[in-house]
């Protein structure tokens, strides 16, 4: 059973992280899957993976531009060229909160409405341009 269930957990893995990430591979694994969250006693899991599944197996009918948006590898990020190096849109977005919030965090941030709304608009941007800046090559002077 053990084996089965890493197995089942490598075959979700590769529907995200290939360069061309496949829904059709995601939505079979992720079936698969979520009876073992129950079984398991993951409440979490088994409390909101049931709802994702329907909310993405409806979404051929209710919208299908988006379905087809995502048939095409766009429910992931491909941060970098190499292989195997997607990761799903959410794991994505907190990598970028974890850079712009650095070491000291954003403590307190949530208390003061205008300055959780800067951040907000901000985020992404300065999230980009660390990354930018990471990514460039040194200079020798």
């Amino acid at each position: 059973m053990t084996l089965q269930l890493e197995l089942l957990y490598l075959v979700l893995l590769r529907s995200l992280r290939s360069l061309r990430s496949s829904l059709p591979l995601y939505l079979d694994a992720l079936q698969t899957l979520a009876p073992w969250f129950f079984a398991l006693d993951h409440m979490n899991y088994s409390r909101w993976v049931p709802g994702h599944l329907y909310e993405l197996l409806t979404l051929k009918t209710k919208a299908p531009q988006t379905y087809a948006h995502l048939l095409n590898g766009g429910f992931t990020v491909q941060k970098t060229t190499k292989a195997f190096s997607a990761i799903a849109i959410d794991q994505a977005d907190e990598q970028n909160n974890g850079m712009v919030k650095g070491d000291g965090g954003a403590v307190g941030l949530t208390e003061n409405p205008a300055t959780l709304r800067r951040r907000m608009i901000s985020g992404p941007e300065v999230a980009r341009l660390i990354a930018e800046f990471e990514t460039s090559p040194e200079e020798d002077e």
